[in-house]
């Protein structure tokens, strides 16, 4: 909103509210807040939403939501908060989430994940829990899975770019309506799906957040399921449908990697630090003749192996993308790609695959099927949608003019986006915005080891983002090194109402983590830098590692 627009507006609030503005409210005025909050979905305010410029906006509710636990498990860290549901038309939704009591002054998106289609709360609760106003978006389409793409250009145009856009232009009108003022900091937070909103945002739209942090974004939203998700699990699967390198065989090939490369860092941890400098050849333990084949690999086994470390390649072996990096064999399993339901759960309407039967039309269809894709032929037919998908412009030129500050992660476990994916875009990045140390200056690339998706694993998936990225933007205090935390508790898949592993799932991001809740704490620094144990002192202590690029 202009200025003059938004003094029309704050008259119009203060006479709706006798001139009570939230931030001044007392408590004996809790009820002037919770009118305030709800005239947001009044007539007056949604003429002037509807009239924002680029994304006319509705607001569908506003209330009052006491501060405490909203996700089925008490969280007494959340503050009270005007919770405001709209939609920017034709069909993106949002959820925007306001401190009523000491906002902080800033505002912070977070991404989604997968297909989207719902609102992730818990992946953003770390910033509210500071006193952000905070804002989710459901990508154009309510529900799970793929299926909204299908045979409609408009919803997968949102997905592909508008609905992250759209939706901080309308947060931020409304947060200025809410408040009387702009926010003084605009932050984006995302991982996976939210990585590639993340992505989106510094490339396309470079002045609609002065900080972001992505994680494994999904560079390629076609070419990640032909050529990483369904290559390795297509790979490992033989004409009769039975998994070759099944889940014992797979143990042996990962200790046999530790073996030849878990000391490259100066320490046997079961963790490879920088497994780019792993050199293995899995033919090295194949199975001599007339060798029982317990402790070693068969022929098949070991081509399996190859082909989900080298990435997809086509009939005439040029490489199509890259593939998992050694001493990430555990990931493997996880994912499912040594499981003989595998090929089943990948092609429903809600897996990755369907994205290619519903959203994508070539090669794609209700009956589409991994082995469908042809990896000579189909490649370039992807290209017709690319590029409305797919972040990959390294030039963050008008990104680092608007003082944009960029944190990129990746963690080398990662079994849904191929870590070296980072690495390339990175490298891409640095030769096209004036090298290392240009691109040092507002861009870097962390790689914590053995950390899984987005977070998790034997390496330590807690790292607290938020601060580093509030330091850099805020104080000017580049991020040089950063800490992974290992979470003593088995890693949850998902929140489970009023009990211990719920409650931690929910507060997962939100630091300082308390005493007594991780096992490990190990630096990460930024790419090409990696950690490596000094040879003295405790392991346990960060300060014992030190930062290498050899």
């Amino acid at each position: 909103m202009n200025e003059r627009r938004s003094t029309r507006c704050l008259i119009v609030v203060c006479l709706l509210l006798g001139g009570i503005s939230p931030l001044r409210a007392a408590e004996p005025e809790i009820d002037a807040i919770a009118k305030s909050c709800a005239a947001l979905a009044g007539a007056e305010w949604g003429a002037e939403f509807a009239r924002i410029a680029d994304a006319p906006t509705g607001v569908n509710s506003a209330r009052i939501v006491p501060a405490g636990g909203t996700h089925g498990v008490a969280d007494d860290d959340l503050p009270e908060i005007c919770r405001v549901e709209g939609h920017v038309a034709p069909t993106v939704g949002f959820l925007l989430r306001m401190p009523t009591r000491d906002w902080n002054g800033k505002f912070m998106m977070g991404g989604c994940g997968g297909p989207c289609g719902n609102y992730l709360e818990d992946r953003i609760d770390p910033a509210l829990v500071r006193r952000y106003a905070v804002v989710t978006t459901d990508m154009g389409h309510k529900g799970n899975g793929w299926l909204f793409g299908y045979q409609n250009p408009q919803g997968q145009i949102d997905f592909a770019y508008r609905a992250t856009h759209v939706t901080a232009i309308a947060a931020k009108a409304i947060v200025e309506a809410f408040y009387g003022k702009r926010p003084a900091r605009n932050y984006f937070n995302g991982c996976s799906t939210g990585g590639r909103q993340a992505m989106i945002a510094a490339q396309r739209f470079p002045t609609d957040f002065e900080g972001i942090i992505a994680g494994a974004p999904v560079y390629d939203q076609l070419g990640d399921t032909p050529y990483f998700l369904d290559w390795n699990l297509l790979a490992n699967t033989d004409a009769a449908g039975r998994t070759i390198l099944t889940s014992d065989k797979l143990r042996v090939l990962h200790e046999a990697v530790l073996k030849q490369c878990d000391a490259n860092d100066g320490l046997r941890d079961g963790i490879l630090n920088n497994p780019m400098q792993c050199r293995f050849d899995p033919a090295s333990i194949a199975c001599k003749p007339g060798q029982e084949g317990s402790q070693c690999l068969t022929s098949d086994q070991v081509e399996v192996a190859q082909k989900i470390r080298d990435g997809a390649r086509d009939s005439r072996g040029r490489a199509l993308y890259w593939g998992m990096p050694w001493g990430s064999e555990d990931q493997w399993e996880a994912i499912g790609w040594v499981s003989p339901s595998g090929i089943q759960r990948v092609t429903t309407g809600y897996s990755i695959t369907g994205y290619l039967a519903y959203s994508q039309g070539t090669p794609g269809g209700p009956q589409f099927h991994p082995r469908d894709f042809d990896y000579d032929r189909d490649p370039a037919r992807l290209n017709l949608t690319s590029a409305i998908y797919n972040p990959l412009n390294p030039d963050l030129s008008r990104f680092r003019a608007a003082g944009g500050k960029l944190i990129l992660f990746t963690g080398w476990h990662d079994n849904n986006i191929p870590p070296e994916a980072s690495v390339a875009y990175y490298e891409a990045a640095v030769r096209a915005n004036g090298g290392p140390r240009a691109t040092a200056e507002f861009f870097r690339l962390f790689l914590p080891p053995a950390v899984n998706h987005c977070r998790g694993g034997d390496g330590g998936g807690e790292i607290d983002w938020i601060t580093a990225l509030e330091n850099w933007v805020e104080k000017g205090e580049a991020p040089d090194r950063l800490l992974a935390h290992r979470l003593k508790s088995p890693y949850p898949s998902a929140p489970r109402a009023q009990d211990e592993y719920g409650a931690r799932y929910l507060k997962l991001g939100r630091h300082p983590l308390p005493e007594g809740s991780y096992d490990q704490i190990r630096p990460v620094f930024p790419y090409p830098a990696w950690a490596r144990y000094a040879g003295r002192g405790d392991p346990a202590d960060p300060a014992n590692w030190i930062p290498t690029t050899r």
